[in-house]
């Protein structure tokens, strides 16, 4: 009986009973009353008429700021995880770090 508490079969036990139960009840859902053409998915702008117009992202901003977060939160993990002990790697090597943390910061914003 220790079978039932191994977190895959549960799983699937679980995502069968799901499924059962959905196709057990799937008989009382209304019948769709739209008309393939009733407008449901057309762009919808407060009752105007709104072209339909490909999107298309812009990651130019994005990028810096991703970077950003990501080098500061590695450099706050580094220097919490040497604030514990900062002379087993050598106070030189914390001192570089951030003095290359803010070298690439400083590339990085000001170009």
């Amino acid at each position: 009986m220790d079978i039932f508490l191994f977190p895959p079969v549960v799983f699937i036990i679980a995502l069968l009973f799901a499924t059962g139960l959905s196709e057990l009840v799937a008989g009382w859902a209304p019948a769709p009353k739209d008309a393939p053409d009733s407008g449901k998915n057309e762009p919808y702008a407060c009752g105007e008429d709104f072209p339909r117009e490909k999107s298309v992202p812009d990651y130019q901003e994005f990028f810096p700021f991703a970077i950003f977060f990501t080098l500061l939160h590695v450099a706050g993990l580094m220097l919490a995880t040497w604030s514990l002990n900062p002379l087993s790697a050598g106070l030189e090597m914390v001192v570089t770090y951030v003095f290359a943390v803010a070298g690439i910061l400083a590339i990085l914003f000001l170009g």
